[in-house]
């Protein structure tokens, strides 16, 4: 198969939705729903949809690099690989967040025992 087999409107169609792709994470951006630390690894994916969908060559050398007789395996396992990317890098986040809760649910518990030994002083200093 060669890159000029695929038809006009397929390519029309892959440049129009990586560019909506790309549109929806710039959004998300602009609207602080999604922070560029995170936004990093969905802007190389939407770069590299991009990327395929100008020269769907890319795909076939890809193909032919990786001794694969079929180029829909190669995007499968392209995308098993953003997959498992997404996964680790939000499974990063998850854990970053849960140790922060976790120290702030030592110090608030801190905070309160000591408000509670100043009671107690207040309390005993007024009796």
């Amino acid at each position: 198969m060669i890159w000029h087999s695929i038809s006009p409107i397929l390519r029309v169609l892959m440049l129009a939705g990586a560019l909506c792709y790309l549109g929806c994470i710039l959004f998300l951006l602009k609207k602080r729903r999604l922070t560029v630390r995170y936004a990093l690894l969905w802007l190389l994916s939407a770069a590299g949809f991009l990327l395929f969908a100008i020269f769907p060559y890319i795909v076939l050398v890809l193909t032919n690099l990786l001794g694969m007789t079929v180029p829909i395996n190669t995007v499968f396992i392209l995308v098993t690989v953003f997959v498992l990317l997404l996964l680790l890098s939000l499974s990063s986040a998850v854990s970053t967040h849960a140790q922060k809760q976790k120290r702030l649910a030592q110090e608030n518990a801190l905070l309160e025992a000591r408000v509670r030994q100043l009671e107690e002083r207040i309390a005993e200093s007024e009796k």
